[in-house]
């Protein structure tokens, strides 16, 4: 695995800081956080797969049993596991119909990861989506954590639409065009934004106001 490493030294990260002050004090509290890539990208799609519609937690639970229970997690592996056993660990039957279907287009080279590297995000997104049970969401996070785009808004993302919500003391969660306005000065870095948005959930900000997490931790 690779780690993206984001820290008040980061140009980019000082540029995020001078757009917002609000961005930029949680940013400043913060310091420095990681996005830990996963080049392997059908483990990548079969990880966020696994991870559509449930929480973080469920979702790192039902993958440890995964890398747990069938070692390395490639197409062939998937393909010949019979479905009851990966019922078996908590996938729903949908997810595995969803994951076979992934394995069978790589082993057929529908898709092609390695090409991957050289096309725009949207022509990754219109690939993996023609792919069933491959959304928006889950292409946008292979290309957050396995490509290491990082210009990626995930505008469909429950989690960033509670932080942003959070952060700016909004009283209903925010649209898609809220966000898209909120990201405009941030689309180039979209993904950092996204990294200090997810870590300040880690670490257990948002239960508290924005003002009153940062000065009960020292902000």
């Amino acid at each position: 695995m690779t780690n993206l490493k984001y820290d008040l030294n980061d140009s980019r990260v000082q540029y995020l800081i001078s757009t917002d002050k609000l961005l930029g004090k949680l940013i400043t509290h913060i310091g420095t956080c990681e996005i830990a890539l996963e080049n392997d990208g059908f483990k990548c799609l079969v990880k966020y797969i696994v991870g559509q519609q449930i929480s973080d937690k469920a979702r790192e639970t039902i993958w440890q049993r995964i890398c747990t229970n069938f070692g390395d997690v490639t197409p062939e592996v998937m393909l010949s596991t019979n479905d009851s056993d990966l019922r078996g660990i908590g996938l729903s039957g949908r997810k595995v119909e969803y994951i076979k279907a992934l394995a069978a287009a790589i082993v057929s080279k529908t898709i092609d990861f390695e090409a991957f590297q050289a096309l725009s995000n949207s022509d990754i997104i219109a690939a993996l989506t023609a792919i069933k049970g491959i959304g928006q969401w889950t292409a946008e996070m292979y290309l957050i954590f396995s490509l290491g785009r990082e210009n990626v808004l995930s505008k469909g993302d429950g989690t960033i639409k509670r932080t942003i919500q959070w952060l700016y003391g909004l009283t209903e969660l925010p649209t898609c065009k809220v966000l898209t306005e909120r990201f405009l000065y941030w689309a180039d870095y979209a993904t950092i934004v996204s990294a200090y948005l997810w870590e300040s959930i880690a670490l257990g900000l948002t239960h508290k106001a924005f003002d009153d997490a940062i000065t009960d931790q020292g902000g």
